[in-house]
């Protein structure tokens, strides 16, 4: 045991580099000294060494600057990898180590959520301090100790880790009180818990992922109040992380806790707000996976609050008229944002069914805004999207649809000259084809109402106007 102990010690003097090269030496001096001597392997002070060392450091952390002109140049978060070079080395030997003690004896009850939570924080490749071979690593040390992912693990990793984080924005009983909306005052105060517990949002995914629903029946009190606070906060990303995870746990929730409790309208007040966190104050890289997963929970909130379709089509219509209308208004002429925007569309459009005809007046303004486009051929991510929202409202809203038919009719025949006679783009074969597809839709429609006569009329008309576009009615 004299032996163990000086190599069991962390580094508190030097560079984070510095702390995890001698750390890197010391565990290989350790594997050198278990594998002499095995009974080593059973010390508790081993076991929370290792533990202590898989914890990632906040100094490795990227600094919380997301608002740089280049961001919207890049593709997603940049990470220096680089820099977690040492600590990859640390985690994967650690891991091994930690693996081998396991298996030579079992750990004790109150060690084991410390254990599970060293195990779980490798869980998702996407974490900067996650390598393949540590996230490989940590799944076989989970499916090896069944113990570590159990109901009564993950609850007390909420309970003694989770918890004491997070300020509950919940009653004692677990009800909504009056809150502060998002953005205000807890967007106000720094909050602790990426310093003291970034792997956070990798706990509560795999916690959310992993209970049962009747688990959850007793332990969503611990799992609201911890994704409000991580959503509240000023970090996109953070909010992307919460909006998801929320968009996983309120499938799982039994039915009627939402309504029994009063939370919709809170969860709602919170995540509304973020639908017009667009550009240029947003970032486009952060502002639309957060816009994604945005609409995804909002949708699925309404989905799962409210079972008769008034309640439920009156959260879509909100949805619909502050996100996509006003997001239209202050960022449609970015095509990222435009092309997200296209594609919750087509969601709530499916969502609300013959409901959405309440809208058609804005849907075929938008569509014809950016149909009519001079530039739409050169974004071809956006203009996919919006023929893609084109169809669905077609065919969702085809009852209610003649009246808007010359105006998509005008739309339609803006975007076939502007790909044909835009000069030769790659693509532009598969767009005529689904103008033309649309435009037949469009004959079936009136053909419905008896209106064929008029619809001929309004083909002619065009392309009497112009010759050239006669090959967009080419399609019979």
């Amino acid at each position: 045991m004299d032996e163990l102990r000086p190599l069991c010690e962390v580094p508190t003097f030097g560079n984070t580099d510095s702390k995890y090269q001698q750390i890197q030496v010391n565990l290989a001096k350790l594997s050198l000294l278990l594998g002499t001597t095995p009974d080593l392997l059973a010390s508790e002070e081993l076991q929370t060494y290792l533990i202590t060392i898989l914890h990632p450091p906040h100094g490795l952390l990227p600094a919380e600057q997301y608002f740089r002109e280049e961001d919207d140049n890049k593709d997603g978060p940049a990470r220096d990898q680089t820099a977690w070079y040492p600590f990859h080395k640390v985690s994967e030997k650690a891991l091994m180590l930690l693996h081998s003690s396991l298996s030579h004896t079992p750990p004790p009850s109150v060690a084991r959520s410390n254990i599970a939570i060293a195990a779980i924080t490798y869980a998702d490749l996407a974490d900067p301090w996650t390598s393949p071979t540590s996230h490989h690593l940590s799944a076989t040390l989970r499916s090896s100790n069944r113990e570590l992912s159990s109901a009564q693990t993950l609850v007390a990793i909420l309970t003694t880790t989770i918890k004491p984080l997070f300020k509950s924005p919940l009653t004692p009983a677990g009800r909504a009180p009056q809150r502060e909306s998002t953005n205000k005052g807890a967007a106000l105060q720094t909050p602790i818990w990426p310093r003291e517990l970034p792997q956070a949002v990798t706990l509560l995914s795999y916690i959310t992922a992993h209970l049962s629903t009747d688990t959850l029946e007793s332990a969503w009190p611990l799992l609201i109040p911890p994704l409000l606070s991580i959503h509240d906060g000023t970090n996109p990303e953070h909010k992307t992380s919460a909006s998801n995870l929320l968009s996983a746990l309120l499938p799982k929730l039994p039915d009627g806790l939402l309504t029994r409790t009063g939370l919709v309208p809170v969860l709602r007040d919170a995540l509304v707000p973020d639908l017009l966190l667009l550009p240029p104050l947003t970032p486009t890289r952060y502002s639309v996976p957060l816009l994604r997963a945005t609409y995804g929970v909002l949708r699925t909130l309404a989905q799962t609050s409210a079972t008769d379709n008034r309640p439920r089509v009156e959260q879509l219509d909100a949805i619909f008229y502050i996100g996509i209308v006003r997001g239209f208004t202050f960022a449609g002429e970015n095509a990222r944002i435009a092309g997200e925007l296209m594609r919750q569309i087509s969601a709530l459009v499916m969502d609300m069914k013959v409901y959405a005809v309440r809208h058609l007046g804005d849907l075929v303004r938008i569509f014809g805004t950016v149909l009519g486009d001079p530039f739409v051929g050169v974004a071809q991510g956006l203009l996919a999207a919006t023929l893609d929202a084109v169809e669905t409202m077609v065919g969702v809203c085809w009852v209610r649809l003649c009246r808007y038919v010359p105006e998509v009719l005008k739309a339609i025949t803006s975007c076939y000259r502007t790909v044909c006679w835009g000069g030769e783009r790659k693509g532009g074969a598969e767009v005529v084809d689904r103008l033309r597809k649309i435009v037949s839709i469009l004959r079936s429609v009136m053909a419905a109402e008896k209106r064929e006569v008029e619809m001929v009329e309004l083909e002619e008309s065009i392309a009497q106007a112009d010759g050239r576009l006669a090959g967009l009615f080419d399609s019979g």
